[in-house]
């Protein structure tokens, strides 16, 4: 694995009055594996900042267009992706992401100075982040270099997606306990909470809870039971959010938003799949997701098809989302973990406490309650809320809800994407790109394609 400077801070926000003279510094480029190349807080900004680019960059706008709450046209790059089309130097970079100084070099270096100052608070904090860098990474790549990621091996072995994971619960315990432990913490550092000790626990057990629904295919429904265990301690109210954090500077705004104003923008448009369900249900969210196509109504192209009239597709620019570059960009939600809640008493027979947790969500839309919901309400439900995040994908494969038909002359969606390619040409324990067919080769977590 190539060891990166510190490729932090793209989105150190200027409130911050030392992130400029970071960035310029000449610390910023040293080795990252050393805690004294910048300063805590710096250091734990970029780490910040990389996982927003996660959650808002080229994977997640990939995703979204394989789940069809998007979709490429024009016959450009996104076009293409949005069709499968796709190879080893798609990702190269967010594959780097992952593991290079604003990634878990950056966050191993700001917990051990966390650890050496004593500051649980802080080091429980870095340890949440982590498991979502890394937990992202798992996600959408299987097995990856974990265990032995950092540190002198340039050519780490690839660790099971599945202990991965069981790592990952491990460490947010760990992290909780932390966080528990008293500390100044990060302070007006931490873009998300501030430093709150009661919202980074809230998002760690949503963020375990994740976990295990990632599980449930590979272990059984008795996953579930975890799931619904930890989300019952998960974020508690919409306030408690996890969002992303933007300003109005250029190379600090929404990245969605950002893509939309580029030369690329027209060719990402609505996709039919999501477009449809919400118009069916006048879902309230339309104009914050979507523009009005030329109709003055709303709709999006199918991919399934590849032939829609160009009249009924909505953009994604004039959204409510994309026309606001300081959007703050829904991570972990409030709405989402009581969508977790739902599906995981409806998996293990508890129909009145899914209902329950559905109708929380539908209420907060206007929409009438349902007494009986189907998984498919549910999912349906959960697939609006996680418009552009990336859980969505982890969603559908685990329970192939909403039913979606592949792009045009295509067999399946994928559920996996390459490793990076720098990964496969300077680490010989990265398997060959040739051995990671998209519609074959699946993550060990989701076995079964759905058809």
């Amino acid at each position: 694995m190539r060891k990166s400077s510190i490729a932090a801070a793209a989105l150190c926000l200027s409130v911050l009055g030392g992130c400029k003279d970071f960035l310029n510094s000449p610390k910023a480029v040293a080795d990252p594996n050393a805690p004294t190349v910048a300063t805590r807080n710096q250091l734990f900004v970029g780490t910040l900042a990389n996982v927003f680019a996660n959650e808002e960059g080229g994977v997640a706008m990939l995703i979204c267009e394989w789940v069809q709450q998007c979709a490429g046209i024009n016959g450009r790059f996104v076009d293409t992706q949005g069709t499968y089309t796709i190879d080893a130097s798609s990702f190269d970079i967010p594959f780097e992401n992952i593991f290079n100084g604003g990634g878990l070099v950056g966050l191993r270096a700001v917990q051990a100075s966390a650890s050496a100052d004593g500051d649980k608070l802080y080091l429980g904090i870095a340890e949440v982040l982590e498991a979502m860098d890394i937990g992202f990474a798992a996600d959408v790549w299987g097995d990856i270099p974990y265990a032995d990621a950092v540190g002198a091996n340039t050519t780490p072995a690839f660790e099971g997606q599945m202990q991965v994971y069981a790592d990952l619960l491990k460490l947010l315990d760990k992290a909780i306990a932390d966080i528990a432990g008293g500390g100044t913490g990060p302070g007006a550092y931490d873009l998300v909470y501030g430093g709150n000790a009661a919202k980074w626990t809230e998002a760690a057990h949503t963020l375990k809870a994740r976990i295990y629904l990632h599980q449930v295919e590979k272990l059984g429904n008795t996953q579930y039971t975890s799931a619904l265990a930890e989300a019952r301690k998960g974020i508690s109210a919409p306030a408690n959010d996890w969002k992303t954090a933007h300003t109005s500077a250029t190379s600090e705004r929404n990245m969605w938003a950002q893509f939309q104003t580029s030369s690329f923008g027209n060719d990402l448009v609505a996709g039919s799949a999501l477009a449809s369900i919400m118009v069916a249900q006048s879902d309230p969210r339309l104009a914050e997701y979507f523009g009005k196509n030329p109709q003055g109504a709303f709709g999006g192209y199918d991919v399934s098809t590849g032939s829609t009239n160009p009249l009924t597709i909505s953009q994604i620019s004039g959204s409510g989302r994309t026309s606001d570059p300081t959007f703050r960009q829904p991570i972990i939600t409030y709405d989402e973990n009581q969508l977790i809640i739902a599906e995981a008493a409806f998996q293990t027979g508890d129909v009145p406490t899914a209902a329950a947790a559905l109708n929380i969500v539908r209420a907060r839309y206007g929409k009438a309650a349902i007494a009986a919901p189907t998984l498919n309400d549910i999912m349906t439900s959960k697939y609006i809320a996680l418009f552009q995040n990336p859980e969505a994908w982890n969603d559908y494969k685990r329970t192939c809800l909403p039913v979606l038909k592949p792009a045009r002359g295509k067999s399946r969606i994928p559920g996996r994407i390459y490793y990076g390619l720098t990964e496969e040409q300077t680490n010989p324990n990265t398997p060959a790109s040739g051995a990671q067919n998209l519609f074959t080769v699946r993550n060990a977590n989701d076995p079964n394609a759905c058809q």
